[in-house]
């Protein structure tokens, strides 16, 4: 693995951009509050500036007991203890010394789960109802904030608490306590806070679903939606009770459970994502097992009761950080040992995974050594991760969009040079065809000449005779020679007018074609048969190509047949034209006739490329050609072409 030191700059700026915004989002919007765990300390208390939090063992405590301000008035109260020591239901007392005539508030998160708040005798909030059994509570939980006029007397506050509904039982949270204006402050900062936090996770999963959308086979902008997806949820869920307040009908059971099964989701995709980051490289059995893990867990919990799950509700924290732990160790030992080139994102990767997971195993640590303790550090650690991931998706984004235009300036430079190349081709074949155009002429002139002088000397006796016989075999060296060279130029032409498709008069090309050719066929003692109908369908095709292919059929049928027969037919069959040029000549050899067709294949000294420009001719126009032949009995080709009526 190489890294480049340069990068190092580059990291630091973003990680610190990065928790520069989440301070921002964090501390900006939130108020200052002192946690308090005394009365004394909390009636000393200048609450003119700031919060307090009250601790619950600042609380005279009555475990086991459900009292009301009355009897508290009677006297009919058990002494206070303090501490916690897992009872299930409880009354909370706090006497204070507070400033006449001022309006306090009081806020947090009601105990789990079912709570009645008086101040002063008066009932200011109910949240569920509280009982000293499962039967005699109705479970409930919500966030509440309520305000009261301190009187000239001190202000006596009762808070009864029933936890019977999950397996810790719980104790009263800390409640934010002080003057009207800083708890009414408080509500809006801690409300700015989640909608923001919210509306950037929100935006997130839209932003990068539609980036998969449009890339699909980059799924980890998918895994990284659904990750954004869940911390939503479970940010709704936890932070301000948000969610009742969307869905007021909403049982607190389904708001719990939805926590966890979001939290479970949200590490289900955190893994995809990091293997998705890390190129598919974790062990693939290690990665199963962790995703199966959460997959039971959260069937597990859709099964039974909150208070049977949350018994687990510690050791499935630590196995989750393990677990996504663990998939992120075996990544970055697979990356080290293959010796990859990390980039930004990577590093970025990594930094906010290690914040997610060691703010996570500290939540477990403190639950842990102290169960009543209330921490939400993972949630901290996730967002933190979300927004460290959405800086790295950033520049992993940026790097593709680099590859693509770099992509597309190679592709721009590939079609260059092969226009390029195009025009050196069209400049061959034209060169090519120059050339055999103007070998052509004089090798025929030259021909003329040697034919005419073999006959002049046929009959001047011997040495005339050698002398004649020399001249017809240079002569037909010449003739082959002009064979090449008309093949040459065919094949030349071919390639220049590929692409000059028409409708074509089929009948009077045929027709046509046979014709020029008859002269030559009488010359050399033979006959011509042409049998077209004048009903014959058109076809779609260049005409000069489909031309050569009948010329070429032709003059090989009269160079191979003496004193015989050279028969032209055409007919139609399942949507083809057919035609068959055949003659009963000299035939052709069987252990050539399965490669007739190739370049260069011959078996009367010929260049052996007519038939090879036949076949590529007649393939170019969707057609078929074969050959039926038979060693001194002659050779039949048949040419089928598709009937494409109308087009062109």
């Amino acid at each position: 693995m190489t890294n480049n030191p340069s990068r190092l700059p580059t990291i630091i700026f973003y990680v610190l951009a990065v928790f520069s915004i989440f301070a921002a989002v964090i501390f900006l919007t939130d108020s200052e509050a002192e946690y308090i765990n005394n009365t004394d300390v909390l009636n000393r208390f200048d609450f003119s500036e700031r919060l307090a939090l009250i601790s619950p063992d600042a609380f005279d405590r009555h475990p086991e007991a459900l009292y009301t301000p009355n009897d508290f008035f009677e006297g009919l109260t058990s002494p206070p203890t303090y501490g916690f020591n897992g009872s299930r239901y409880a009354t909370y007392r706090l006497v204070l010394n507070l400033q006449q005539g001022t309006l306090y508030g009081l806020t947090g998160l009601s105990a789990t789960h079912a709570m009645t708040l008086w101040v002063d005798g008066v009932m200011l909030a109910q949240i569920g109802i509280t009982g000293d059994s499962f039967e005699s509570m109705t479970a409930a939980t919500n966030f509440f904030t309520v305000y009261f006029v301190a009187g000239h007397e001190p202000t006596e506050i009762i808070i009864q608490r029933s936890g019977f509904v999950l397996a810790h039982g719980g104790r009263l949270n800390p409640i934010y306590f002080g003057k009207q204006p800083l708890i009414t402050t408080w509500n809006i900062l801690g409300h700015i806070r989640t909608s923001i936090l919210v509306g950037f996770t929100l935006m997130s999963v839209l932003l990068y679903l539609g980036i998969f959308l449009f890339f699909r086979n980059q799924k980890r902008f998918l895994w990284f939606s659904l990750m954004c997806l869940m911390i939503a949820l479970r940010t709704l869920g936890i932070d301000f009770r948000i969610i009742t307040t969307l869905l007021p009908n909403l049982e607190w059971q389904l708001d719990y459970l939805l926590a966890y099964l979001a939290t479970s989701a949200f590490a289900v995709a955190m893994i995809l994502y990091l293997d998705a980051m890390f190129n598919n490289n974790a062990n693939k059995i290690f990665k199963y097992i962790a995703i199966g893990f959460f997959a039971v867990h959260g069937v597990f919990m859709l099964l039974t009761e909150p208070a049977v799950y949350s018994q687990f509700n510690t050791v499935y924290n630590i196995l989750m950080v393990s677990f996504v732990g663990g998939v992120l160790v075996n990544l970055v030992w697979r990356a080290a040992l293959s010796k990859s080139k990390w980039q930004v994102e990577h590093i970025l990767v990594i930094i906010g995974s290690v914040a997610n997971i060691v703010l996570g195993v500290a939540e477990v640590a403190i639950r842990v050594a102290t169960p009543e303790a209330v921490a939400n550090y993972t949630q901290a650690g996730i967002l933190v991760f979300i927004f460290i991931n959405t800086i790295a998706l950033t520049i992993y984004f940026r790097h593709n969009e680099t590859e693509l235009d770099e992509a597309k300036k190679q592709e721009k430079q590939l079609a260059n040079e092969n226009a390029t190349l195009e025009s050196l081709n069209r400049l061959k074949n034209d060169y090519l065809a120059n050339i055999a155009h103007e070998t052509k002429t004089p090798l025929t002139l030259i021909s003329v000449d040697i034919q005419l002088a073999a006959a002049l000397y046929q009959e001047e006796g011997e040495d005339a005779k050698l002398i004649s016989e020399a001249l017809y075999r240079a002569q037909e060296e010449i003739l082959r020679m002009s064979r090449i060279t008309e093949n040459n130029l065919k094949l030349a032409a071919m390639q220049s007018n590929s692409e000059k498709m028409t409708t074509l008069d089929f009948y009077e090309l045929l027709k046509s074609s046979a014709e020029v050719r008859r002269r030559l066929i009488e010359k050399n003692n033979n006959t011509l048969a042409v049998n077209v109908p004048d009903d014959l369908p058109n076809v779609y095709g260049n005409a000069d190509q489909l031309i050569q292919v009948m010329s070429n059929l032709i003059d090989n049928a009269n160079r191979h047949t003496k004193y015989g027969k050279i028969s032209i037919n055409a007919s139609t069959a399942e949507g083809f034209a057919v035609i068959s040029i055949s003659d009963n000549g000299a035939g052709i050899p069987a252990d050539l006739l399965p490669r007739i067709f190739e370049r260069g294949v011959s078996g009367s000294g010929s260049t052996g490329l007519g038939l090879a420009i036949c076949k590529q001719i007649v393939n170019t126009h969707d057609g078929k050609i074969s050959i039926e032949s038979k060693k001194g009995h002659g050779t039949n080709v048949i040419i089928k072409l598709p009937i494409k009526e109308g087009e062109g």
